[in-house]
């Protein structure tokens, strides 16, 4: 009895706090346990990631607390020679969670990281988490002639040695191309997997969203997402089929006549398949056309062609994230009454997903 009694008067103090906070206490309340408390990290990023990293601090001053990171070369050499920050002159680094924001832009990029994070579990640190939302290597997950070298496998491999802190290493990735990548990492590094989808369905939740259908540009994208988005809209799914000696893109399910469409993917290169995707509803009656890709990973100048005047500006808007900062720095300098893109920010994703 005197445990119901208990049980009774904290449900009343719980119901009687509930009614007197504001709208954002009660969302905090409903969605943080009982007593819990967020990891607080020392936060250590790439020359590419210190704006990001900074970002991060002025959301959470209490949560993340950031040192820089001098990343030089010897003049007769040309070999790295890095001072790692929060090292001197006390050491800040010992005992503490690591949040490490990587970017493998580029071989020499990622060696440099990997000098860093092999030093890093070497410390006496308590964890070592690597933001890594993007893998450029991802793609290169398999091989089609004997001797070619698959990457993605190779530097998950890499990853995967890296010496154990207080267990294995975490690897964050987003929207990572062809799933089974997760399983190259092992030992001493580990994935977790997130989606940059909240993103793209905020925009659709605004106030007078035109889009009214989500589209695939092939039947594995639309395996891969449409789950996320099948309750609350019609699913086009495109693909490649052979006509004559040509493939081109077809619909191969739904309908897309007078419908605003957004076609969704996990990364864009060169874009050629997402503009044979528009230009194939268009052609079935679609009213307009928008994409949401969440890696942007366009080669130098390919992002001009989606712009107006360019040969594929057929995007109403081209949503992306900011997960590749060198390809987004050079989205966010096109002439602004000309770029078709809408970057979307993913650091309120990381700020719940760490």
């Amino acid at each position: 009895a005197r445990g119901r009694r208990i049980a009774q008067e904290r449900e009343v103090r719980a119901r009687t706090s509930m009614e007197n906070a504001t709208p954002s206490k009660v969302a905090h309340q409903l969605s943080t346990p009982q007593g819990f408390r967020p990891t607080k990290y020392v936060v250590l990023s790439y020359k590419t990631l210190d704006a990001f990293a900074q970002r991060l601090v002025e959301a959470d001053p209490e949560r993340f607390t950031t040192y820089p990171t001098k990343w030089g070369r010897f003049e007769d050499s040309g070999m790295d020679h890095i001072i790692v920050g929060g090292f001197s002159p006390v050491n800040r680094v010992m005992r503490s969670h690591v949040l490490f924001l990587a970017d493998f832009n580029s071989n020499d990029a990622i060696l440099s990281q990997l000098h860093v994070l092999v030093m890093l579990c070497e410390s006496f640190i308590a964890t070592l988490t690597i933001y890594l939302p993007y893998l450029p290597t991802a793609t290169m997950e398999r091989i089609t002639v004997e001797g070619e070298v698959a990457t993605a496998n190779t530097v998950c491999r890499i990853l995967s040695g890296l010496p154990y802190t207080c267990g294995p290493s975490r690897v964050m990735f987003y929207d990572l191309h062809t799933l089974q990548n997760r399983f190259y990492l092992h030992t001493g590094a580990i994935a977790t997997m997130h989606t940059t989808v909240p993103l793209i369905k905020e925009v659709l939740a605004r106030a007078g969203s035109p889009i009214d259908a989500i589209a695939f540009p092939d039947e594995g994208a639309q395996k891969r997402f449409g789950d996320l988005f099948s309750d609350e809209y019609d699913i086009v799914t495109c693909g490649k089929k052979r006509v004559g000696d040509e493939r081109k893109v077809v619909i191969q399910d739904g309908d897309c006549a007078g419908k605003h469409l957004l076609i969704v993917d996990d990364m864009v290169k060169t874009g050629g398949t997402l503009v044979e995707c528009a230009k194939a509803l268009l052609s079935h009656g679609a009213i307009a056309v928008s994409a949401f890709c969440a890696h942007a990973a366009f080669p130098p100048g390919v992002e001009n062609r989606f712009c107006q005047g360019g040969d594929r500006h057929v995007f109403q808007t081209f949503y992306v994230s900011n997960s590749n900062t060198i390809v987004i720095e050079r989205i966010l300098q096109l002439p602004a009454s000309e770029t078709a893109f809408e970057v979307l920010d993913i650091l309120p994703l990381v700020l719940g997903d760490l």
